[in-house]
């Protein structure tokens, strides 16, 4: 009896991605243009950003102002890199999104200046930017054991 169990067929397995292979083509397309597009605003944002930057420098401002314009350049050129990657490989890169975000937290730290916030808030931020910090150190690890 149990080898009647046993010898039952398999069932096929479906592969999702390929069952409607006309519209989902259409509807990446869609989404291509749609990162392009984004892309496009982000690259705006940047030059904008780096006219207001120079414009800072030539009339001497305050430092935390000029190092926080640079660090928001900085992550918008993060997460252009993220939609080039998204463009190439119709995949979102995890470990650039939590760059990102460290980078972003820190910048928000750096503007603000750390003592002038609750030590409770800066407790959250340690907290999470250490979170960050782990989710980039172990998806990188998995990722590399995947690929063996």
């Amino acid at each position: 009896m149990q080898n009647a169990i046993e010898q039952k067929p398999a069932k096929k397995a479906v592969n999702v991605q390929r069952t409607h292979e006309g519209p989902r083509r259409y509807l990446e397309l869609t989404q291509d243009i749609i990162v392009l597009g984004l892309c496009a605003v982000l690259f705006a944002a940047m030059a904008i950003k780096l006219v207001h930057l120079v414009q800072l420098m030539l009339v001497g401002t305050d430092f935390s102002a000029v190092i926080g314009d640079i660090l928001f350049v900085l992550v918008l050129v993060e997460l252009f890199r993220l939609l080039v990657i998204y463009l190439e490989e119709h995949r979102v890169s995890v470990d650039t999104m939590v760059e990102v975000g460290i980078t972003g937290t820190l910048r928000e730290i750096i503007v603000k200046g750390p003592l002038e916030i609750d030590w409770k808030h800066l407790l959250v931020v340690c907290a999470f930017i250490l979170t960050l910090g782990l989710v980039l150190r172990f998806a990188g690890i998995q990722m590399g054991s995947q690929g063996k």
